[in-house]
């Protein structure tokens, strides 16, 4: 990754990275969050929508086959975005009742 100092190329700037797949981290602010955020989420909007455990265990657990607090892989706004599709494919709980909390 190059990077610009006053102006001038100044070569490739170390970034923090994988050491096993290669990926490089995300430096952005937008940190990704922990499961539990999106969880608490889904447990708030339980009974406005009446979802069964059931279906918040199966939610959960697609969230942690993607590997949804992978630092390097995964940016906030691409948790925002496979989470509404994760509780959408389970439930049918509107997005703007989502992206209200985000």
């Amino acid at each position: 990754m190059t990077y610009h100092y006053q102006g001038r190329e100044r070569g490739l700037k170390p970034h923090p990275y994988c050491a096993e797949c290669g990926l490089i981290k995300n430096l952005s602010s937008e940190k990704p969050r922990k499961i539990g955020f999106y969880i608490n989420i889904i447990t708030s909007l339980k009974e406005d929508f009446r979802m069964a455990q059931a279906q918040i265990r199966l939610m959960a657990l697609d969230m942690e086959k993607l590997d949804f607090e992978d630092d390097y892989s995964m940016d906030r706004h691409q948790q925002e975005e496979l989470f509404i599709e994760i509780v959408q494919k389970y439930s049918k709980v509107p997005d703007w009742a989502l992206r209200r909390f985000f």
